[in-house]
């Protein structure tokens, strides 16, 4: 919410109101009322924050100030109030009007509020105020001009098409001629508020064929006009540099049939010179923009920096403004409006000829400096040359100057400085009659002068000026500005008049003070441009003459100061405030003459075209006449006329025109200096809302009585402090009886000087409508008390109460969680003993049974090893008796003792007889070892066959222990593991399921064999059909969109990076309803390159989805029983290869057209 503002004298000031005070930044701050001092004189405040609520240094501190300065400074009508602050509204009032309390912090504030909205359009009463944006807001659509046109002003919000249906509404109804008055500084956006509100008429006033082409024409009028006349400056890149009056005409049925221009004061020193950073008129750079062998026909070498007139501004940098498209307009512009191609070769060499000239140089001749030479005559030879003359007379008019006494003529030369000047003041003449001669022109081509019978004005002008240095053009511009102000303010009166005649309330309550003494100081008889050219046909006239004369003239006149310093200044109280005027330059910027040798020679050049501009001899009519026919003068050199002299007499004309019409006002405003769209320059609104006369007219609307409520509304507002006896009665005897009662000495009637009650509204003197105010706060003071008690005491009641229930509940929690808790951990804790015991019995068993199984394999072990010992020692016996048997002895013979026959008898005897104990012995030992050898084998396989049975044992108690470990497992196991375990065993079935139930379809080769161009939700896309060879289900077609073709060329590239290059890439480019049959020619040969790049590729595996359950894919031809559909078992409980499949495919997505 924001803060508005009432008034209250400070007689009825009382402590604790809220108030507007003057501040240095925020030019107007709250502040509350603490006391009245020095007889009720002054009160002392504290300053409050703002409402962003951000803090500053100065919030909280108390000061003193004058009531009076501040009523005077804030526009009050009396001198004895104050703002008061009230509540607004977030996005602040439409009608600043019918706000309660009205005046200066109160139009800041609504501003305010409705820029940080973007809500640039407020109305004053039968004012636009209108805050330039800086940016382009949607609010000129063409649907917008049929809505102000047939729906009431009142129920749309305000803008500027509501004032140019108004106007064209009340002309078709009373025939009676409108004009729109738009004004404000420079970069506030007058221009393009007129070109607004001209578009919009020129819309809704149609004329078959023919109004179409003066619609054309009319419009492109405005383009011309600002290459010609405007430029950029500091404030404002594409700012008007003259006042236009632009009178768009209409015949009997309200059709556009013609327009009427009337230029102002163009700034003609512009042509020679510019400040830092701004520019000279933009045609002066769009000429460069023309092709080269133009320009070298045009005598332009080099560019805008090689040419001083342009030089200064040809580094400014420009928003928003292309010098080559703008050239483009304007030549349109030119065709439009019929200019012949000969006559736009004219201009564009007058232009270029000020450029040339421009360059031309003087300097003193070496024996006498008062004569001056030319030190480049190629350059005079240029501009001659352009401008179709002699060049040796040229030579002579800048070098010299001719004067006429009688019948005799003197020939006076120039010295240097006196050539430069006299060549400026060539090079302005001739800019000024070409762009006079351009408003002719336009004029000429779409004025009506048979069907016009009414018209409408929109008049673009300078606004209110008021600088450090002031100089003629700011007395110029502001004695216009004096002049709108006078006619405003009398329509302001007018309608206040007229609202109280309405209301039935005496007119002899209502006046105000009008500004004609100023305007009789400026151009009265013995005015300031009296005087002024007055001052320029007397020879020995000086500046400080034109001064002191004027401040002798008017000494006695309230409006006008002499300034004691400085004897060339002097101060004149405007309506807007008090200027300084410095005098310096007066004379010479009045005088608006050439030689008359420089006349006749541009008059007699040999180029048609450029003769007729330039003849000044010539009283041509316009072609286009008035509403009464007068004829209009075209503009040429005034010789030995001035400037104030001539704008006197346009501004005479220009008002007696408005008087005529029926008025609407529109006052431009600049937010700030940077060109922001979001920053609000408080002071420098501030400033721009008093120059243009809003608080003036708040002033004159609000003088008799400031306050004013419906009767309605008053009834139901302070009904709450009526005795009961009032409280049903009628609203007028309310009003009586409350003031009566709150006042016991005021008037009792309906109309007085306190207040006075009509038939819809009740007015308040200043201070009035507070007094009850302030008796309505302070019973709704008490009853709010009352009210904040009884609902604190409730509201403490319910919380106390909640806070006990909650207190239960949070107890019952908490005691329920410490229990849950304790049985979690009681529980963790017994199922971690069972582990633990399980745990330890299991592994005491386990180590049994593995010492056991030790036990028995160490036995084992044990036994082959015997076994085996034993095989070792048989096998060594058998050995050593194999030795034995073969390595026995024979019986040696002895020759002496024994012979053949005694030893085979021997061996004969011993069979038969005993045998010899050595033999014996032997044998024995041998009937030992067979016996030993026996029994060792018998223990051996004895002893193999228990091993095997221990073996079989071991594996045994081996498979019981691993059952029992796994039954442990199991039975130990986690329900949610088991559970989950359970889900992924159905997931599993239902995989293979599904996998079974799929028919894969195999792709042999796909192709784009058609297109066309459908509609959905309002936008065309063009759609592709798509071919399908399958291996199972024949042919299929499915319709595509070309960015499905894309996705899938994206995927296929992002998948196998390392061989993107080898897959043709579709080009991502929008058509954006494009759709000739050559691009989609070519879409599809480079479709159907991709699509067969992509099914030959053995590499690439992708799909297209037939239906829910069935795809056709295409394979890789490499590691197909990784990727293949057909490798994967249907039957497997493990979903891996499908999910693989499903993951590693590419389909098109659902929602495509699939047929046979």
């Amino acid at each position: 919410m924001a803060e508005d503002a009432v008034v209250l004298p400070s007689g009825m000031l009382d402590n604790g109101a809220m108030v507007w005070v003057p501040h240095d930044h925020h030019v107007w701050k709250k502040a509350v009322v603490m006391q009245r001092v020095n007889d009720g004189t002054s009160a002392q405040v504290r300053l409050q924050p703002n409402d962003d609520g951000e803090w500053e240094p100065d919030d909280g501190v108390e000061k003193v100030v004058n009531i009076r300065d501040i009523a005077r400074l804030a526009g009050e009508v009396s001198d004895e109030a104050m703002p008061i602050c009230n509540v607004f509204e977030a996005e602040g009032a439409n009608d600043m009007c019918t706000l309660n309390h009205l005046h200066e912090p109160a139009v800041l504030k609504n501003l305010e509020l409705r820029f940080a909205k973007k809500m640039p359009y407020t109305y004053t009463g039968a004012i636009c105020i209108a805050v330039n944006p800086y940016q382009w807001l949607d609010l000129y659509g063409r649907e917008l001009y049929e809505q102000y046109l047939d729906q009431p002003r009142d129920s749309l919000a305000p803008h500027p098409f509501a004032l140019s249906a108004t106007s064209y509404l009340d002309m078709k109804r009373t025939q009676v001629d409108q004009s729109i008055l738009v004004s404000g500084e420079s970069g506030a956006g007058k221009t393009e508020t007129v070109k607004i509100m001209m578009n919009h008429l020129a819309s809704i006033s149609g004329g078959g064929n023919h109004g179409t082409k003066v619609i054309d024409q009319v419009l492109q009028s405005n383009p011309l006009l600002e290459s010609f006349g405007n430029a950029k400056t500091k404030r404002n890149d594409n700012s008007s540099r003259f006042g236009k009056f632009a009178q768009l005409q209409f015949d009997n049925m309200g059709l556009l049939v013609g327009c009427l221009c009337e230029t102002y004061l163009l700034e003609k020193s512009r042509v020679v010179g510019q400040t830092e950073g701004e520019r000279n008129y933009h045609i002066f750079y769009q000429i460069f923009c023309l092709p080269e062998d133009r320009k070298k026909e045009l005598k332009l070498s080099g560019d805008v920096t090689s040419y001083k007139y342009v030089t200064e501004g040809a580094d400014a940098e420009l928003t928003g403004i292309d010098d080559v498209q703008c050239l483009k307009e304007t030549q349109n512009a030119l065709d439009t409006i019929g200019i012949s191609t000969e006559e736009q070769n004219a201009i564009f060499e007058i232009v270029a000829a000020i450029l040339n000239l421009g360059e031309v140089e003087f300097a003193p001749n070496a024996n006498d400096s008062e004569k001056s030479h030319v030190s480049n005559e190629h350059i005079v030879d240029n501009v001659g040359a352009l401008l179709c003359t002699k060049s040796e007379a040229l030579y002579s008019t800048l070098l010299e100057r001719s004067i006429t006494a009688g019948s005799e003529s003197y020939t006076i030369p120039l010295n240097a400085e006196q050539a430069s000047d006299l060549r400026d003041a060539l090079a302005k003449g001739m800019y000024t009659q070409l762009f006079d001669w351009l408003v002719h022109r336009i004029n000429k081509a779409i004025c009506s002068t048979s069907n016009a019978k009414t018209h409408i004005g929109l008049l673009d002008i300078f606004g209110f000026e008021s600088f450090d240095q002031n100089g003629f053009e700011q007395l110029c511009i502001n004695y216009a500005n004096e002049k709108l102000q006078q006619k405003f303010n009398s329509d302001v009166f007018k309608d206040v008049q007229q609202e109280y005649v309405d209301e039935g309330i005496p007119l002899t309550l209502v006046t105000f003070e009008d500004n004609q003494p100023i305007l009789d100081l400026i151009e009265g008889r013995m005015g300031i441009v009296g005087m002024l050219n007055e001052e320029v046909l007397r020879p020995q006239a000086t500046d400080n003459t034109f001064v002191s004369k004027v401040l002798d003239a008017c000494s006695d006149h309230p409006s006008i100061e002499k300034n004691r310093i400085n004897p060339l200044e002097f101060t004149i109280h405007h309506y807007a405030g008090d200027v300084t005027y410095n005098g310096t330059g007066f004379l010479e910027k009045n005088k608006d003459t050439l030689p008359t040798d420089m006349v006749q020679l541009l008059s007699g050049s040999k180029n048609n075209v450029i003769s007729g501009i330039f003849t000044s001899t010539q009283t041509s009519k316009r072609n286009s006449r008035g509403k009464k026919g007068k004829e209009v003068r075209q503009k040429g050199f005034l010789v030995g006329n001035t400037i104030a002299g001539a704008f006197r007499k346009q501004l005479s004309e220009l008002m007696l025109t408005i008087n005529k019409t029926s008025s609407q006002y529109v006052r431009c405003i600049k937010p700030n200096a940077n060109k922001s769209a979001v920053e609000f320059d408080r002071l420098m609104i501030v400033e721009q809302l008093r120059c243009a006369g809003v608080i003036a007219a708040i002033r004159i609307s609000r003088a008799a009585f400031p306050n004013r409520l419906q009767l309605v509304e008053f009834q139901q507002r302070f009904q709450i402090i009526c005795p009961s006896a009032l409280r049903d009665a009628e609203p007028c005897d309310m009003v009586a009886g409350l003031l009566k009662e709150l006042i016991p000495d005021i008037a009792t009637t309906m109309q007085n000087t306190k207040f006075a009650v009509g038939t819809t509204k009740v007015y308040f003197s200043s201070g009035l409508l507070q007094r009850l105010e302030d008796r309505r706060n302070v019973i709704l003071k008490d009853h709010a008390i009352l009210l904040q008690k009884t609902l604190r005491g409730y509201v403490h009641r319910k919380r106390f109460l909640r806070q006990c229930t909650a207190v239960v509940q949070i107890q019952a929690i908490t005691r329920g969680g410490l229990q849950a808790t304790r049985y979690r951990t009681l529980r963790a804790g017994v199922i971690k003993l069972q582990s633990l015991a399980r745990g330890r019995k299991q592994r005491y068993l386990f180590a049994l049974l593995v010492k056991r199984v030790r036990k028995e394999r160490e036995l084992a072990q044990e036994r082959l090893r015997k076994i085996a010992q034993q095989e070792a020692m048989e096998r060594m016996r058998q050995k050593e008796m194999e030795e034995r048997e073969h390595s026995d002895p024979q019986p040696e013979p002895v020759e002496d003792d024994w012979s053949d026959e005694e030893e085979e008898e021997e061996m004969m005897e011993g069979s038969a007889g005993p045998v010899s104990p050595r033999t014996l012995r032997a044998l024995t030992e041998a009937a030992s070892k067979v016996a030993e050898a026996e029994s060792a084998a018998r223990d051996a396989k004895s002893a193999a066959e228990a091993a095997l049975e221990l073996n079989h044992e071991l594996i045994s108690q081996n498979d019981r222990l691993r059952s029992t470990l796994s039954s442990n497992v199991a039975e130990y196991a986690d329900a949610e593991l088991l559970r989950e375990n359970e889900r992924l065993k159905q997931q599993v079935v239902q995989l293979q399921t599904k996998l079974v139930r799929s028919q894969e379809v195999s792709l042999i080769s796909a192709k784009v064999v058609d297109s066309r161009i459908t509609y959905r939700e309002g936008r065309q896309f063009v759609e592709y059909k798509l071919q399908i060879e399958t291996n199972t289900r024949g042919t299929l077609y499915v319709w595509h969109r070309y960015s499905t073709f894309r996705n899938l060329a994206a995927t296929l590239q992002t998948k196998n990076g390392y061989k993107r290059k080898e897959i043709p890439e579709l080009p991502n480019k929008q058509l954006f309803g494009n759709f000739s049959e050559k691009i989609i020619q070519d879409r599809v040969a480079k479709l159907n390159q991709f699509l067969e790049a992509a099914t030959n590729a053995e590499y690439l595996q992708w799909g297209i989805r037939v239906d829910q359950d069935t795809c056709v894919y295409k394979r890789r031809v490499k590691s197909a029983s990784r990727d293949s559909i057909s490798s994967a078992n249907m039957h497997s409980s493990s979903p891996r290869s499908s999910s693989r499949l499903s993951m590693k495919s590419f389909s098109f997505r659902r929602g495509s057209t699939v047929g046979n």
